[in-house]
Parts: structure tokens; C-alpha cells; sequence
């Protein structure tokens, strides 16, 4: 009988492993490992372009009456810091100019209009006019300040008006540091429904080696590039060369290819994250940065805080979900994202690629109960993230049973569910076998013989019973023997 009960639960723990890997093994398991060019991908949709707008008028000195505006206008690049609050990051001499060269182009630009081609005019001439012909914005002081950002798309051209063009953000400023100390300048614009925004995350600008790559994003302005053109943010490579101080302020230098139109572009670092602005360079291939340790000061002096949004978020797992070609569940998330934002061109650029892929059949169903773990190799034992992926989820940002886990990870999953149970098997198997052999120890054999065992009979009697029993009944169990049988047909234990 405890042979029986052994084979038993030997039985039954081998089906438990085989049935709890089977269901482990069963369940699909993908693990994802972020590369840089995730990250940068996943940056790039916090990129702006941004143009500001000088605007004066001019007081003509012989009828004395008031111009119409004349305006220069610059374009360069920014980031979001904050989707939640709105706030945009750019180098400061986007916002500032020289009021005295600017009064200079005006004065020039209004005779030019006004009074034809000025031949013979002296230095002493443009002099007087500068002394006596005012420029002054609509409200006085040097000139009015307009700026405006674009983004996921940039038309090349200058609008005159660019308040009609829907695509243009008018934006607040909120404080600078002019290009003589720190280059920095923060923006504000009002979150609008269908346009939330992405975010790039500020790293440790105090890291950075010398010769550490670095990734420049920004809108290069170029001579030929035309004026009804759709630009996107180009994306080069680059090396940090040096840190020199400079006003006082230390800029970092990289070699890496960049134009006017880059000013107050992020810079990037492998894992991702801001580590610079550009502010300025000597040539196309030497730049110069702020340090994102600067701009965090600034930050922080105007109470902005640096964090993702929903559509980081929402990008993030399409992305995911496309590189292991789980294409349908990727379309979801990338609507999930349009529908926070209809203007995410890397949204619409990758559910187009996931449809097409669906076409040609490249498309691996996601099964439920699937378990997608991104992970993040610099932070790898900290910030795996465990998504689980059911039936009862209607979409990719529907609700909180979506089963997103920090912290665990594949192997605690199997512990939990695959070696607990295996352990409260066999904890009760052994106290099943340890029952069985109690009981054996203080029933002993069966009634049928109970008269000769348990009597205990004295002296030569007692042993001629004994021996008698011991050949009519099974040693091992306790059962009758038949006469003549060499096996006993309970337990199958051979006869001596």
C-alpha cells in the first residue's frame, strides 16, 4: 500500500512541473532591450522649430506719421520639458536681439520703400537718420516679441502672418539668459485638445566624457530649401572635443555636423537624454552647447518640472510592439497616440509601416496572457517594465488591468507561479507518506490475524504461532498468502 501511495505522489509532482513549465513555456514571453536608437527615436517628437518675430515701426521725421510693421524674423529649434504644462526649451539669443542693429535695418528698409535708392548718402547721413527718425515697438521700447513653435512638421517658408496658420503655436516667454551668460531661454504655450505633446528627459551634463558620442536634432536652415517645403527635424552624429569657459560660462564643444537653424536644439546622449543645447559654432563641424546642467538651474528658478507624457508613454509600447512584430497590437497603440495628437508624423509613419507589414503577412498575433518586458540596459535590475496583455483589455490606453508590473520580471513570474505550487505539492506528499507509516506502526496486521499476532502467546508455543503466522501471511502488508504462491497478490512482495 505505501508503495502505491509513493508511486502516487510521485506522479503527481511530475505532472505538476511538466503542466506548470508547459503553461510557463506556453505563455508567449517577449523581453525587448531598448537600444539608442529607440531613445532617440522616442526624443524626437519633443523637437520644435521655433521662429520669433522682431517687429517695429518706424515715425517717418518729414509727415511725422507711423509706418506700417516691419519685422526679422529667426528660426531655430527647441524641446518640450513638460507636455503637461507646456513648457519649451530654446537658446537664448532666440529671443533677443540687438535693439541698436535693429533700429539700423529698419531705418534703412522704411527709406529704401519710401524714398527710393539713397545714392550719395554719407555715414554722416545714415548718422543724422539714425538720430532722429524713431523705431519703437506698438507698446514702445526697442520692438515687439513674437514667438512661435511647430511641431512634428515645419513649413521652410517665413509667413508674414503666421497667427492664420493653424500649424504655428504661439508661445509665451517665460525667462532668459541672453548669449553673453548662459544662451537660454524657457517658452510657454497652452496644451491644446488633439496636440499633446512629447517630452525629452534632461540627463547629467556633468557626465559626459571627452570623445563620448553625442546625437544633435534640430532644423538646419539652408539656402535651398524651398518655401512651401514640409521639414522634419534632421537627427547627425557627433563627439564630444573639449569644454572651454566662455563669459565666464563653460560650453562644451562637439564635432558634429550642424547649421544655423540648430541654435537651442537638444543634444543627446547614448541613453537618450539631453546633456546640451546648441548655441553656437565657428563652423559647420564645430559647435558649441549649454550644458543641460544650466538649463535645469533655469528650470528649476521658474518651478518647471521635467517629466513625459501620455503620449511618451503610448509611443513607447507601439515602438516596442513593432520591433517584435506584433504589428496589430502596434497599430493600437499608434492610434492611441493620434488620437492624443493628430499631427504625430513618427505615429503615422509607423502604423503605415505596421499595416503594410500586416499585408504581407509578417504579423505575430500577441496571445493573451502575453507578458512584454521592456527593458532599459542602464537601468536594467531597477526599471524593467512587465506588461501583460489580456483579452479583457479593450486598447492600449484603456484601463488600469492592463497589468503593468515595475520591478518583476520573467523569473519571479515562474517562481510564483510554477515552483510555490510545486512546493505545497510536495509538502503534502510528504505528509501523506509520513500518515501512512503512523498508521501502519500502530494498526499492524490485518484482523484476520490479529488473534496470532497480538496474543503474544509464552515460551515454544508462542514461537511455533509466530512461525506459522509468518508463513500464512505477507511479511510486508500484513495479507493472507495463498498455499503455494511465491508472490503475495497485495503488494507483490516475493515470498521467502
Amino acid at each position: 500500500m505505501v508503495k502505491k501511495i509513493t508511486k502516487l505522489v510521485v506522479f503527481l509532482i511530475v505532472f505538476a512541473i511538466i503542466l506548470s513549465f508547459t503553461g510557463a513555456l506556453g505563455a508567449q514571453d517577449d523581453t525587448y532591450e531598448m537600444t539608442s536608437q529607440d531613445k532617440v527615436i522616442l526624443a524626437q517628437s519633443s523637437v520644435c522649430f521655433v521662429t520669433s518675430y522682431f517687429i517695429g515701426y518706424v515715425l517717418d521725421p518729414w509727415d511725422n506719421v507711423w509706418s506700417e510693421q516691419y519685422y526679422q524674423a529667426y528660426v531655430g529649434t527647441g524641446f518640450c520639458v513638460s507636455p503637461d504644462t507646456g513648457h519649451i526649451v530654446t537658446a537664448g539669443h532666440m529671443v533677443e536681439i540687438s535693439a541698436a542693429q535693429f533700429k539700423y535695418d529698419l531705418i534703412y528698409e522704411y527709406l529704401i520703400d519710401y524714398y527710393g535708392y539713397l545714392d550719395g548718402w554719407t555715414q554722416a547721413d545714415w548718422d543724422r537718420a539714425y538720430e532722429n527718425i524713431k523705431v519703437e515697438g506698438y507698446d514702445g521700447g526697442d520692438y515687439d516679441l513674437e514667438v512661435y513653435v511647430q511641431f512634428n512638421t515645419a513649413n521652410a517658408g517665413i509667413p508674414d502672418d503666421p497667427s492664420i496658420d493653424d500649424s504655428y503655436i504661439r508661445a509665451e516667454l517665460i525667462d532668459f539668459s541672453g548669449f553673453e551668460q548662459r544662451d537660454i531661454a524657457i517658452l510657454r504655450i497652452q496644451p491644446q485638445t488633439g496636440r499633446a505633446l512629447s517630452s525629452a528627459i534632461l540627463g547629467d551634463s556633468g557626465s559626459v566624457e571627452i570623445q563620448d558620442e553625442l546625437i544633435i536634432i534640430g532644423y538646419p536652415w539652408t539656402s535651398d530649401i524651398g518655401q512651401a517645403n514640409v521639414m522634419s527635424p534632421t537627427i547627425t552624429n557627433g563627439n564630444l572635443s573639449g569644454k572651454i569657459m566662455l563669459y565666464g560660462t563653460e560650453v562644451m564643444q562637439i564635432q558634429g555636423s550642424a547649421r544655423e537653424g540648430n541654435s537651442g536644439g537638444p543634444v543627446l546622449n547614448q541613453d537618450g537624454q539631453v546633456v546640451g543645447i546648441l548655441t553656437m559654432g565657428t563652423d559647420y563641424a564645430n559647435n558649441y552647447l549649454r550644458p543641460s546642467n544650466d538649463v535645469i538651474e533655469l528650470m528649476d528658478r521658474n518651478g518647471v518640472t521635467n517629466s513625459l507624457g501620455m503620449v511618451d508613454e503610448e509611443f513607447q509600447q507601439g515602438l516596442v510592439n513593432y520591433r517584435l512584430n506584433h504589428f496589430t497590437e502596434a497599430i493600437e497603440y499608434f492610434n492611441a497616440v493620434l488620437n492624443l495628437n493628430q499631427r504625430h508624423l513618427l505615429a503615422q509613419d509607423y502604423r503605415s509601416k505596421s499595416q503594410e507589414a500586416i499585408n504581407k503577412g509578417e504579423d505575430v498575433p500577441i496571445e493573451e496572457d502575453t507578458e512584454v518586458t521592456i527593458v532599459d540596459p542602464e537601468t536594467a535590475d531597477s526599471e524593467s517594465v512587465t506588461e501583460t496583455v489580456s483579452d479583457s483589455v479593450d486598447s492600449p490606453s484603456g484601463s488600469d488591468s492592463e497589468g503593468v508590473f515595475l520591478g518583476l520580471g520573467i523569473p519571479l513570474l515562474i517562481v510564483l507561479f510554477a515552483v510555490v505550487p510545486l512546493i505545497f505539492i510536495a509538502l503534502l506528499a510528504v505528509i501523506i507518506i509520513l500518515l501512512v507509516r503512523k498508521k501502519k506502526k500502530v494498526t499492524g496486521p490485518p484482523a484476520a490475524a490479529a488473534s496470532q499476532v497480538n496474543l503474544k502467546p509464552e515460551g515454544s508455543k508462542a514461537k511455533k504461532i509466530a512461525s506459522e503466522s509468518k508463513k500464512g501471511f505477507c511479511s510486508n502488508c500484513g495479507g493472507p498468502l495463498k498455499s503455494g504462491a511465491q508472490f503475495c497478490i497485495n503488494c507483490g512482495t516475493k515470498i521467502e
